[in-house]
């Protein structure tokens, strides 16, 4: 069976009710994005049937204070699942259901539409917060703001691009990093480095952070490995090799 598309209203024409913007989700319509000619053409060149439906106001069952849904029916029986008339519109009810109740989030936009700059001032505002606590020594708030920094970078929805929330996440953990380093808490200190690292391999922060959490925990030999690994990619970086050359001086102490 093919799903009847539901057309917008023309102008002059009122939407029919319950389907136009609800509370939530922003008012007026969503940007119009220019349909390609060449796919417009394949799309209507493609076979369909015509299905005839009328939209229904049905009570929703069990809300308080009541309230009511409109939902797709047939014409002739009023029915969302009609045997006669051979059409089930279950699906296309339950997707209208929740795109009026669904968060704004929870929708994704308009191809080509960027994507709200909020969350990205939130990441940045926990990210400085953090930083502040760090440099007056806080190391407890520290890793608090780096943490939520992290958690609003990860939960970032999925058609938003990927490269965006991997950096943001990257700086949160690797800052995180440097706060356990300092709070003595090596091993969270260890698994935030590797995980900057799985995120951005080329960074060199991050190879820094690793061997500066295994110098931590007396493996020196695998703090020159995480720096080895860190410079073949910045094979000038100053930060890497000076701490390169204070590991080799402390293995060569311990091999005396």
């Amino acid at each position: 069976m093919t799903t009847p598309a539901v057309r917008p209203p023309q102008p002059g024409m009122s939407p029919a009710p319950g389907l136009g913007p609800q509370p939530g989700m922003g008012g007026g319509p969503p940007p119009q994005i220019p349909v390609n000619p060449a796919l417009q053409s394949l799309l209507d060149s493609l076979p369909h049937t015509d299905t005839p439906f009328t939209l229904v106001t049905a009570p929703i069952p069990n809300s308080n204070p009541p309230q009511t849904n409109t939902m797709v029916v047939c014409p002739t029986h009023k029915a969302a699942v009609c045997e006669a008339c051979g059409v089930n519109f279950n699906d296309l009810n339950y997707m209208h259901q929740f795109l009026r109740t669904a968060p704004p989030e929870a929708i994704p936009p308009p191809p080509n539409v960027p994507a709200p700059p909020q969350r990205a001032e939130m990441i940045k505002n926990a990210k400085e917060q953090g930083n502040v606590a760090f440099k007056a020594q806080n190391f407890g708030a520290a890793i608090q703001h780096y943490s939520r920094s992290a958690d609003m970078a990860l939960s970032r929805p999925p058609w938003e691009l990927a490269a965006v929330s991997r950096d943001e996440t990257a700086i949160a953990l690797c800052n995180r990093s440097a706060a356990f380093a300092f709070a003595g808490a090596w091993v969270n200190a260890l698994t935030d480095a590797e995980a900057v690292i799985a995120l951005k391999r080329p960074w060199t922060k991050g190879h820094f952070r690793k061997a500066r959490a295994l110098v931590g925990l007396n493996r020196h030999e695998e703090a020159r490995d995480a720096l080895v690994d860190g410079l073949q990619f910045e094979p000038n970086d100053k930060e890497l090799n000076a701490f390169l050359k204070e590991i080799d001086e402390k293995l060569a102490e311990i091999d005396a």
